[in-house]
């Protein structure tokens, strides 16, 4: 089970060993402020491959995230879901061999209100995920399957925060384009 503030996370994947987090991780939220209309800051993405997993990865810090996405940032939201009405970005959290400590993911809507949800089904907490392997890692890379769940497409940001680092990492989610 995966542990928030104190308590277990409904839904979390059972993968992610339980372990000690440490308060350190509960920073302060410092998301981009974005002006309904104005243009969605996303976040560039590179490639990356490793033994498990390959695709573009959004973030520079120890721990990233594949989104489905483009080297723009750009993500296709799946709709429907099997948890209407909620649209679902996949995702795949990942840290690099180097960081084995834990990490916390919260998420915010810019631009716009609107719910988030983190997690394997939409859970409104945060993504925690203890020091130590995964079991779903190989090569000292660990992996936190998942997803990023909304109501509408939108510019969404994910704040990561580390034992030293915080980072904040931003994606731009569309509807899925049916093919013709």
């Amino acid at each position: 089970m995966c542990e928030v503030n104190g308590g277990t996370r409904p839904g979390a994947p059972a993968s992610l060993p339980s372990g000690p987090i440490p308060a350190a991780l509960n920073r302060p939220l410092h998301f981009p402020a974005v002006r309904p209309g104005q243009r969605c800051p996303a976040s560039p993405g590179k490639p990356v491959k490793a033994s498990g997993f390959s695709g573009i990865a959004l973030g520079t810090g120890p721990v990233r995230v594949i989104a489905g996405s483009t080297r723009r940032g750009i993500a296709q939201l799946i709709n429907p879901t099997n948890s209407p009405p909620w649209l679902a970005l996949k995702t795949l959290w990942f840290s690099v061999p180097s960081y084995q400590g834990p990490f916390i993911i919260r998420a915010e809507r810019l631009g716009r209100p609107g719910p988030v949800a983190l997690g394997e089904g939409p859970t409104v907490a945060p993504l925690v995920v203890p020091p130590g392997p995964t079991m779903n890692g190989t090569g000292g890379w660990r992996e936190a399957p998942g997803g990023l769940w909304v109501r509408a497409p939108g510019c969404y940001a994910w704040q990561v925060d580390g034992l030293t680092f915080s980072e904040t990492i931003v994606v731009r989610a569309v509807r899925h384009k049916a093919a013709r």
